[in-house]
């Protein structure tokens, strides 16, 4: 109990606009939740196989991966609280959108435009690095971005507990009032106006060196790995394979967003002190492992810890964009944030496109390839990140 409350007590150290970024991302997230881990089954309800069920995905992440260039762009230009706002406000229609449609290509607009509201992310990556310590700025990051997780942990079981008296499709008048409230929050935020060395930043910044070009990798891996097995056909796999309902299911998905949320706050701490590259391989292992495990264990008993270490997939890229923040003097917001994160939905278009194939194919082998490739990421991660691709090039420059 100690622990949780030390856990959930952290975001009171962050600066005023960071906190005010955390709860608006916890209630945004917490609006997600509340229909993200039976999203899949909502589109097998509309008549989609898994093939198309990849599909959706890949098009709503590609819509994501051509947002983040100019999403960088328009945070060299143009004051961060300004685009944040944008973002948040341009998905309050979408759950209107999913719940008038009726079969599952007519998600297809929705998911366009809620997934283009994420040109924002760059801008939030900058406004974080902006705020944080820079001395700890892995701390930042973490704290911030576990409000993702930290959302999706209880708005599953609420999920649960309402699909006991409505559908899946009941559930996006709920979405929409948090997504609403959650852009509301964001008003308060004091502007965050570009620097001049954004403003004249050339509008596209390439990696220049190997500890850059291993940090693309690595994001890029990481999001095909998970993107394979979750979100889109985990879901599927304890329906199909388990056979559980579509509340068990929501339950699940607490139990990985509660991974989700100690992996990144831990993760961030953790990684602030000791070797990053050798902080991110560890958890990696137990990601393999746990999706290792949800393959080869019978029982929705046994899956339960095995999802929770699953849940930890995406922290250590929050631990990549903190060593961004930090590996060259001088670089532009677009430069730091908006290149990689557009390899990094490119990779999420690969996994879900892939994980179609793979899981009509055959149920275990989208959670099979998950683990190897984790196995492999942990390996790079381990022997090719190290500290002083946080703050050596900072000081050398």
């Amino acid at each position: 109990m100690m622990r949780w409350m030390g856990i959930l007590s952290w975001s009171r150290s962050l600066p005023r606009d960071l906190r005010l970024l955390f709860f608006s991302l916890f209630l945004w997230t917490f609006g997600l939740g509340i229909y993200n881990y039976v999203w899949s089954l909502y589109l097998t309800q509309l008549n989609a196989n898994p093939e198309q069920v990849g599909l959706v995905s890949s098009i709503g992440f590609f819509a994501a991966a051509i947002s983040m260039i100019p999403g960088g762009i328009l945070a060299n230009k143009y004051d961060n609280r300004i685009l944040l706002i944008i973002g948040w406000a341009m998905s309050i229609p979408v759950p209107i959108l999913f719940y008038f449609s009726r079969a599952w290509s007519d998600v297809i607009p929705g998911l366009i435009l809620l997934q283009l509201s994420a040109f924002n992310v760059p801008a939030m990556n900058a406004f974080i690095s902006a705020l944080g310590d820079q001395k700890r700025m892995s701390s930042a990051f973490g704290a911030v971005y576990s409000a993702f997780p930290l959302g999706l942990v209880l708005s599953p079981a609420v999920g649960s507990l309402l699909l006991t008296w409505l559908s899946i499709r009941d559930l996006f008048w709920f979405t929409l009032a948090l997504w609403t409230v959650s852009t509301i929050i964001l008003f308060p935020l004091k502007r965050q106006p570009p620097r001049e060395v954004d403003s004249k930043a050339p509008l596209l910044e390439l990696p220049r060196s190997s500890r850059e070009l291993t940090i693309l990798v690595f994001l890029f891996g990481g999001a095909v790995a998970f993107s394979i097995t979750s979100p889109s056909f985990l879901p599927l796999f304890f329906q199909d394979q388990l056979h559980l309902t579509d509340a068990q299911i929501q339950l699940l998905g607490t139990v990985q967003s509660l991974g989700s949320a100690i992996f990144a706050i831990l993760l961030g701490r953790w990684a602030a002190t000791r070797s990053p590259g050798s902080t991110m391989a560890k958890e990696l292992m137990l990601v393999a492992g746990g999706a290792l495990g949800i393959a080869l264990a019978g029982s929705p008993l046994l899956v339960v810890p095995m999802v929770f270490l699953l849940g930890g997939a995406r922290a250590p890229s929050y631990v990549a964009y903190s060593l961004l923040s930090n590996m060259r003097e001088g670089k532009s917001r677009a430069g730091q944030f908006g290149f990689y994160l557009t390899f990094e939905q490119l990779g999420l278009v690969v996994g879900s496109f892939i994980g179609g194939f793979l899981y009509a194919s055959n149920h275990t082998s989208v959670l099979i390839t998950t683990s190897v490739l984790f196995v492999l990421l942990a390996a790079l991660a381990g022997f090719r990140i190290r500290r002083g691709a946080a703050t050596g090039e900072v000081h050398s420059k």
